[in-house]
């Protein structure tokens, strides 16, 4: 083997605590003695269902129980040392809806998480695995490394990814895609209560950039004698699994990837801004993504872009709660504030949205200038959300209320990014006629 071939730098991949998983195909979390209310042991399974929904899922093998008519009751798990909270769907099986194990206060050395549906793309190194028949197996670029906010990151994707996600579009079924490992980037112990706003942050960030929600689920903390001291089990929100993205990030710009997640750990280490972040990144998964009616799209956006608009104008001090109202600053005044704030646009182009184009210029405002973007999406939106309003002239113009979609999912998008501070390249979600990869640097990071 010749010093310059790609196996001499590959590194041992990352190995899942639970195997990967065919698409849609269950994973066995625990098989073993369970002890019920009636105080005997039998065999018992519990497992992560797969599909059409992430669900955690118990079966007792065994006819000796009758559990019917009970509530919520508690197995004890006896190779894993813990009890277990689940409901009975019949007198031998029945759902869990998550519990953690172990103490959340306890040191570890590292943490390990399973993501399901996250596309392939090329990280930072090559990983020398093995192929289900044992044989060795180069996988090229699988691995991703992330540092931020005194945190080292490591995804691996699992070898037979293209196999895995060939036929996902056939079903909803979820799988299992990668491996992550969670270290001090100085080496030193933390717990499970200071990682959490981690994973919480990954579980947000990644599904913010792809447009649909993507889950580090299972998570796995482990000590420096590589003993399990901590552990999650829990349904985490998660779309079925989809081989194109929809969203701002192209997933081969591991830089822009790099530069968001170090703006997003340490706004999640606070808990009243994570919990604000996460309920804009909500609303603009929802409208980002291409699914559902666009009506419903274009509310999500709206409400998130209201979200910001509070936050940017009200919270900041700029406006009173007086002045935020319809009466006093109109809704396309206050988005206009912000986009330009964030150096975003306002121009309606006939080359990207010909329908839009054509309703601002039939649109009479104040001041003797040109209908702009906030006026379109926000006049449209009041159409659609107020009765009184005639929806005719949205609905008169072809093409006019998917375009809004992709002008509210645009805007929505670039000042989530603007308000963390985020300086990468993303995709113009207002254009459909891009080229696969075509990004640019967002307009506050231009110079």
């Amino acid at each position: 083997m010749s010093a310059s071939s790609p196996w001499c730098n590959a590194e041992a991949p990352l190995m899942p605590v639970y195997p990967f998983n065919e698409p849609g195909e269950p994973i066995t979390l625990y098989e073993g003695p369970v002890t019920g209310p009636a105080g005997t042991e039998v065999p018992g399974e519990i497992q992560y269902g797969c599909s059409p929904k992430p669900g955690i899922t118990w079966r007792l093998h065994t006819d000796g129980y009758d559990l019917a008519s009970t509530d919520q009751i508690e197995l004890s798990l006896l190779d894993l040392g813990f009890d277990l909270p689940v409901f009975a769907r019949d007198r031998v099986s029945g759902w869990c809806n998550g519990a953690s194990y172990g103490e959340p206060t306890a040191p570890l050395d590292r943490v390990v998480a399973h993501w399901f549906n996250l596309p392939r793309w090329h990280g930072s190194a090559h990983l020398a695995a093995l192929a289900a028949d044992g044989t060795p197996l180069l996988v090229p670029a699988g691995r991703s490394v992330y540092e931020a906010d005194g945190w080292k990151i490591t995804l691996d994707v699992r070898p037979d990814h293209k196999a895995a996600f060939s036929d996902v579009r056939q079903a909803d079924v979820h799988v299992m895609t990668h491996v992550m490992e969670i270290r001090r980037l100085n080496g030193t112990k933390f717990t499970a209560t200071e990682v959490s706003p981690v994973l919480s942050a990954l579980h947000a960030g990644l599904s913010f950039a792809l447009g649909r929600w993507v889950a580090p689920a299972l998570p796995v903390g482990r000590n420096d004698q590589e003993q399990t001291v901590w552990g999650q089990w829990g349904p985490m929100l998660c779309d079925p699994a989809r081989r194109i993205s929809s969203g701002w990030w192209y997933p081969e710009d591991q830089e822009s990837m790099a530069n968001l997640l170090a703006c997003l750990l340490p706004v999640f280490r606070d808990p009243d801004k994570a919990q604000a972040l996460r309920l804009q990144m909500q609303y603009a998964i929802t409208a980002i993504a291409d699914r559902g009616f666009v009506e419903q799209r274009i509310m999500s956006g709206a409400a998130g872009l209201e979200h910001v608009m509070w936050q940017e104008l009200v919270l900041s001090g700029r406006l009173t709660e007086a002045e935020f109202t319809p009466r006093v600053w109109p809704a396309h005044r206050k988005l206009r504030t912000v986009l330009t704030d964030a150096g975003v646009d306002l121009n309606v182009h006939a080359d990207r949205l010909p329908a839009i184009t054509g309703f601002a210029a039939t649109q009479q405002v104040s001041g003797g200038r040109s209908a702009d973007g906030a006026d379109v999406v926000t006049r449209v939106r009041n159409r659609l959300v107020h009765p009184k309003e005639a929806q005719e002239p949205v609905y008169g113009v072809k093409g006019l209320v998917t375009e809004t979609w992709l002008l509210t999912r645009h805007y929505l998008a670039l000042l989530v990014l603007h308000s963390i501070g985020f300086r990468g390249s993303y995709q113009d979600l207002s254009r459909t006629n891009r080229w696969v990869g075509e990004t640019e640097r967002v307009p506050w990071a231009r110079d």
